[in-house]
């Protein structure tokens, strides 16, 4: 059964194979007709600034991801998977989930089911940039490179091929779209799926962001967020209090 093999202990040879069983179990719907068309899903008209939602989802641990934050999009708390449960997805609307397997290869990986806080990774787009919070206020900013769709061939089975719907004629297994997705290492990656066609899980959509150096105020400045009181430490450099 798929959640049993899931819940196996982690052991290096088959890592890879646990994080792919999850990694392309049915997740819940957003058309690919209206992905692939460039119409994004509705979102937020207003944000708080990104200081005061740093500290709404503080709680001083500085190792931990507690938060998402990008501009004009979404800022979103972070929950992480309970040990031993690779499967598990956050049903609160408005909360991501960490996939703690991604991080065995380097990545930072961020799960929502797209009829919830994962249909808002459709109002990203190439450019943009998101900020990463940690439990002690530190940010790390990376900036979208990336976005990649694909169609699953056998929707329900973890051992699919997927058609790269950017270019029809390849096809991959899922161990391979495994590898081109959280195998990139130090990468961020929010991932949710795509419906077509009635089915729930017709295919899964990869946003792809790279670090990116600077300092935060210099960046956030532009949009007027955050100017209160108070300052955030960011793991590289200051965010300036009148940001």
């Amino acid at each position: 059964m798929l959640r049993d093999f899931c819940l196996k202990p982690y052991r290096l040879a088959i890592t890879a194979a646990l994080a792919v069983c999850f990694l392309f179990s049915p997740l819940t719907r957003v058309s690919a007709d209206t992905a692939l068309s460039g119409t994004a899903s509705s979102s937020p008209t207003s944000l708080q600034s990104l200081v005061s939602f740093t500290r709404s989802v503080e709680n001083g641990r500085s190792s931990q991801l507690v938060g998402v934050y990008s501009p004009n999009v979404l800022s979103f708390p972070v929950v992480q998977q309970p040990s031993g449960n690779a499967a598990y997805v956050s049903t609160s609307a408005n909360v991501l989930t960490q996939f703690s397997a991604a991080s065995q290869y380097g990545s930072t990986g961020l799960l929502a089911h797209n009829t919830l806080a994962g249909a808002n990774f459709y109002s990203l787009k190439t450019g943009d940039v998101i900020s990463v919070i940690y439990g002690d206020g530190s940010i790390d900013l990376f900036r979208i490179n990336q976005i990649q769709m694909y169609q699953a061939l056998d929707p329900y089975s973890p051992y699919s091929n997927f058609v790269d719907l950017s270019n029809p004629g390849v096809q991959l297994s899922s161990t391979d779209l495994f590898y081109r997705t959280y195998g990139l290492g130090n990468v961020l990656i929010l991932q949710t799926c795509l419906s077509k066609n009635g089915n729930d899980s017709w295919g899964r959509t990869f946003v792809i962001a790279s670090p990116l150096n600077g300092n935060p105020a210099d960046y956030y400045k532009t949009f007027g967020y955050g100017k209160v009181s108070g300052k955030i430490t960011p793991r590289s450099v200051s965010l300036g209090a009148k940001y």
